[in-house]
C-alpha cells in the first residue's frame, strides 16, 4: 500500500482539475505538499504533456527532503528545488503549485505583477513578480525563495502567488485546498486586469 494514499488521490483530483480549469497548459505545472516532516509529495515530470493530468496515485513521488524517491512511479521534476526550498524553509506552508494559467500568462510574458482586483486578495496585494531566471536552474529556485523570505510574516499568515517571468506562477497554501483557491484567485485578477479598460 502507498503511503498517505488520501492525500495522494486528493493530489490527483487536483491536478485533474488545474488542468481541466486551464490552470495549466499541455507544457507543463508541477505540485507539491508536504505531509509530514522529511516527506513531500510531487507529481512527476512531464504529467500534463504525456498524460493530461489524468494521474493516478502511484503517479504521485514520494520523496525526502534529499530528493531521494522513497515511493511511487514516474520522473522526477526539474522543479523539485522551487518546492523544496518553500516547503522546508516555511513550516506553515504545506502546498506549492507551479502553473501556467491561462489569463495569468500575458502577465508572466510581459514579466508584470498580477495587481489585487478583489477584496479576495486585497490582505495579501499584488502577485509579485521576481526577476528574470531560466526555468529549471537554482536561481529561479533561488528567486523563488528569496520572494516568500522577503514576505515571510505574510507568507504564515496567508496564501501567496508570484510570476516567475516568461514561465508561468507559483501560489502557495498551508494545504492543497488553500493552494488551489489561491491559484484561482490571482487567475481572476489576471482576467479582471486584463479586462478593466474594456468596460
Amino acid at each position: 500500500m502507498l503511503m498517505y494514499e488520501e492525500l495522494r488521490e486528493e493530489l490527483c483530483v487536483t491536478a485533474k482539475l488545474i488542468f481541466d480549469r486551464r490552470l495549466t497548459n499541455a507544457v507543463g505545472g508541477n505540485y507539491a505538499v508536504r505531509p509530514a516532516d522529511g516527506h513531500v509529495l510531487i507529481t512527476p515530470a512531464f504529467m500534463s504533456e504525456r498524460k493530461h493530468s489524468a494521474l493516478e496515485p502511484k503517479d504521485i513521488l514520494l520523496i525526502d527532503y534529499d530528493k531521494n524517491i522513497i515511493d511511487g512511479e514516474g520522473e522526477l521534476t526539474r522543479e523539485v528545488d522551487m518546492h523544496l526550498l518553500l516547503l522546508t524553509r516555511h513550516e506553515h506552508i504545506g502546498a506549492t503549485l507551479h502553473a501556467h494559467p491561462f489569463h495569468c500568462m500575458p502577465f508572466v510574458a510581459a514579466g508584470k505583477p498580477i495587481p489585487s482586483m478583489t477584496e479576495a486578495t486585497e490582505d495579501r496585494g499584488d502577485a509579485g513578480c521576481i526577476p528574470f531566471a531560466r526555468a529549471y536552474t537554482p536561481a529561479l529556485a533561488a528567486a523563488v525563495a528569496k520572494y516568500f523570505e522577503d514576505r515571510r510574516e505574510l507568507a504564515e499568515r496567508v496564501p501567496l502567488g508570484v510570476v516567475l517571468p516568461r514561465h508561468g506562477v507559483l501560489v502557495s497554501g498551508k494545504d492543497i485546498y488553500s493552494a488551489l483557491s489561491m491559484l484561482e484567485l490571482i487567475e481572476t485578477d489576471a482576467y479582471c486586469a486584463i479586462c478593466r479598460n474594456l468596460i
